[in-house]
C-alpha cells in the first residue's frame, strides 16, 4: 500500500513559514525540542539528534546561520522579498539527502527548528535504533561478540537504509504542523472551550516572529483545505490511512487512553502536565484530531475517534448522537466513573432545626455524612415556601422544582409539619403530571410524608420535649409534661409550643438550640423507646435505602428507561 503514504512536498519549509503553522504551534529551536522530546519520555540529547541528522535518519524543518554581517532577523510568517533563504543563511532540510552542512553539535552560529509533531518520527526512529541488553543473559554462557557485533551491525544498516528512504513519518509531521493555524487550537480544550493564541511575538538570536491580534475565528472561516491537499498530494486513502496509523499508535502508547472519554474534558493547560508516555500520547492525539477534521472538511465523512480506531465497537456509551451536547456526554460519563456531585436524592426539610437533626443522626447513628450517600438536605424555610402564599400559586413551585430533579434523576423527599396547606401538596401530588415527561406523573406520594403534628411531636415524647425545654430555659421557666401535652393540637401544635415558650419564658423559642437538644438526648438514651423505632430514624433509613438504589444513567437510553419507571413518579 505505498501509494498511499505520504511523500514530503519540495520546499516544505518554505511553504510552512509562508502560509502553514506558525502562530498556534510554533516551531522549537533545538533545546527547546531536546525538552519537549525528554518530557514525553523520548531518550534525546543533543549530540544524539545531530548524530542523527548526520545520517539521514532525522532532521529539522529548517537552519539558518548568523549571516557575516549584522542583518535583521529572519521574520516569520516568511514575507514577500524575504532575504534569508534567498542569501542561503537559511535552508530548508526537509528533503530525502541531506545535501547541506550539518555544524557540529557545540556550534553556537547556527540554529534548527523543529515541529513538535516530529516527536512521532523521532521516536520511531530512537525505537529502531536503540538495543536494549540484558547483562545477565551473558554471565552463565561463552559469548561469540565478534559474531553478535557483526549481527548488529548488519541489522543497523539495513535500518538506515530502510528509514532513510521512509517519507511517511516526515511527512506527516510537515502535514500537521501546515495545518495547526487552522486546526491546532479546537484540539486544545476541554470539549466546551478551547484555547486560541491572540497574537505570536518571539525572538532569538537569528529569528523573530511578530504576529498580533490574530482573528483565528476569521482565519478558520478562510481557510482552503483543498490547498492543503494539492501540496501533499493528497487522497482519501492516503489521508485516512496516515490518520489511522497515528490514532492506533496514541491509543497503543497511551497509559490513560482507557480513560480517554473522561481525560478530554479537564482542561489543556492540566494535560499537559502529564509527563513520559502520556504526555507523548497527547500530542499524537492532537496530531490526530486535526487530520481527522482536515479529513471531514476535505471529504465530508467523520472518522472514528482517535481511541475507537482499533477493534470493533459494538455498543457506543454514550451514543454518538449523545456527544454533540457536550454537557450532556459529560454528565453520562462522570456518572459512569462515579464522579459526579449531583445528589442522588434531595431531602427537603420544613426547617433548619430539620437540618439540624438530621444531620445529627446520620453522623452519630447512620454514621456517615448524608453527602457520602449523594443526599442533599434542603431548608424550605416553612410550609408556606413549598406550598405557596397565594391562592393561584398552592403547590406549583415546589412541584415544578420535583419535576425538574426527577428530570436529572436526582429523587426528591419531602418531610413537612401537618401545617397550612401540607396535605393538600400531598393530595396534589397525587395527579400532577410531569411537565418534562409524557409517561409519568411528577412524583410518588408516598415520597411526601406529613407529621401527624409536627417534628418534635412526633418523634419525641411529652416528658422529653418538657426536659429539653428546662435545659433551654436556663431557668427563666419550667415546664411540665401537661404543659407539652396542652399544645398538642392538629394544625398548630408548633406555633402553640412557641407562643407557651415565650409566656413563661420571655423570650422567643429558639427551634434550633431545641431540636439540638432532643435530637443528642435521643441518640445517647439506653432505655425506652427503641432509637431505631423513632419515626424520624426509619424515614431516613428509606431516604438512604432509595438513594443507594438511584444509580445516575451512563446512557441515553438508560435515563429513558429511568424516567418511564416507576421508581421517580408514578406512570402515567
Amino acid at each position: 500500500m505505498s501509494h498511499n503514504l505520504l511523500s514530503v512536498p519540495k520546499n516544505a519549509a518554505e511553504k510552512i513559514l509562508k502560509t502553514g503553522g506558525v502562530i498556534a504551534c510554533p516551531l522549537l529551536s533545538t533545546n527547546k525540542f531536546i525538552k519537549f522530546g525528554k518530557d514525553r519520555g523520548l531518550s534525546i540529547n543533543r549530540e544524539r539528534l545531530f548524530r542523527l541528522e548526520l545520517l539521514g535518519l532525522f532532521k529539522p524543518i529548517f537552519r539558518v546561520k548568523t549571516p557575516e554581517k549584522y542583518t535583521s532577523p529572519l521574520e516569520i510568517p516568511l514575507k514577500k522579498g524575504e532575504r534569508w533563504f534567498k542569501n542561503g543563511w537559511a535552508w530548508n532540510t526537509t528533503g530525502l539527502k541531506s545535501d547541506y552542512e550539518i555544524p557540529n553539535k557545540n556550534d553556537q552560529e547556527h540554529e534548527a527548528y523543529y515541529s513538535t509533531f516530529q516527536v512521532f518520527h523521532l521516536n520511531i526512529v530512537l525505537s529502531s535504533m536503540t538495543l536494549t541488553i540484558n547483562l545477565d543473559t551473558f554471565l552463565d554462557q561463552i559469548i561469540d561478540w565478534k559474531s553478535n557485533g557483526e549481527k548488529w551491525m548488519k541489522y543497523a544498516k539495513a535500518t538506515l537504509e530502510n528509514l532513510v528512504s521512509h517519507e511517511q513519518g516526515r511527512a506527516m509531521a510537515l502535514l500537521c504542523q501546515f495545518i495547526s493555524d487552522r486546526y491546532y487550537p479546537a484540539t486544545q480544550g476541554d470539549q466546551r472551550i478551547i484555547t486560541v493564541p491572540l497574537s505570536r511575538n518571539s525572538s532569538d538570536k537569528w529569528m523573530r516572529i511578530c504576529i498580533s491580534n490574530w482573528d483565528w475565528v476569521n482565519y478558520a472561516k478562510n481557510w482552503k483545505p483543498r490547498n492543503t491537499e494539492r501540496l501533499f498530494k493528497l487522497t482519501p486513502e492516503k489521508l485516512e490511512q496516515t490518520y489511522n496509523g497515528l490514532a492506533i499508535s496514541q491509543s497503543h502508547c497511551d497509559p490513560m487512553g482507557k480513560w480517554y472519554q473522561l481525560t478530554q474534558f479537564i482542561p489543556a493547560r492540566k494535560r499537559l502536565e502529564l509527563k513520559g508516555d502520556a504526555l507523548y500520547a497527547e500530542t499524537l492525539r492532537s496530531a490526530a484530531h486535526m487530520l481527522r477534521m482536515l479529513y471531514q472538511d476535505l471529504y465530508k465523512r467523520e472518522l472514528p475517534h482517535p481511541n475507537e480506531v482499533t477493534g470493533e465497537i459494538i455498543k457506543h456509551i454514550p451514543e454518538q448522537d449523545v456527544r454533540n451536547d457536550a454537557r450532556r456526554y459529560l454528565e453520562f460519563v462522570v456518572n459512569r466513573y462515579n464522579l459526579n456531585p449531583q445528589p442522588k436524592l434531595t431531602l427537603f426539610v420544613e426547617g433548619q432545626s430539620e437540618v439540624i437533626a438530621i444531620s445529627m443522626i446520620f453522623d452519630e447513628y447512620f454514621g456517615v455524612h448524608p453527602g457520602k450517600l449523594s443526599i442533599e438536605i434542603i431548608d424550605l424555610g416553612g410550609v408556606d415556601t413549598a406550598t405557596g402564599n397565594k391562592k393561584d400559586d398552592h403547590f406549583q413551585a415546589i412541584l415544578r422544582l420535583v419535576d425538574y430533579l426527577h428530570h436529572h434523576q436526582t429523587l426528591t423527599f419531602l418531610i413537612l409539619d401537618n401545617e397550612g396547606h401540607a396535605k393538600k401538596l400531598k393530595n396534589r401530588a397525587k395527579k400532577a403530571k410531569s411537565k418534562h415527561h409524557n409517561k409519568r406523573y411528577i412524583t410518588r406520594p408516598e415520597y411526601i410524608k406529613i407529621w401527624r403534628d409536627c417534628f418534635e411531636m412526633d418523634n419525641f415524647s411529652s416528658t422529653e420535649i418538657s426536659v429539653a425545654l428546662n435545659t433551654l430555659a436556663l431557668g427563666h421557666g419550667k415546664f411540665s409534661k401537661s404543659d407539652v401535652i396542652s399544645c398538642k393540637k392538629p394544625d398548630n401544635s408548633g406555633v402553640d409550643l412557641s407562643k407557651l415558650y415565650r409566656q413563661k419564658t420571655g423570650f422567643d423559642l429558639n427551634k434550633v438550640k431545641l431540636s439540638s437538644i432532643l435530637t443528642t438526648a435521643m441518640l445517647t438514651e439506653k432505655k425506652g423507646k427503641k432509637l431505631a423505632h423513632r419515626p424520624i430514624i426509619q424515614i431516613l433509613e428509606r431516604v438512604a435505602k432509595l438513594a443507594t438504589r438511584n444509580p445516575l444513567p451512563t446512557m441515553q437510553n438508560v435515563w429513558e428507561t429511568n424516567q418511564s419507571s416507576k421508581f421517580l413518579a408514578k406512570k402515567r
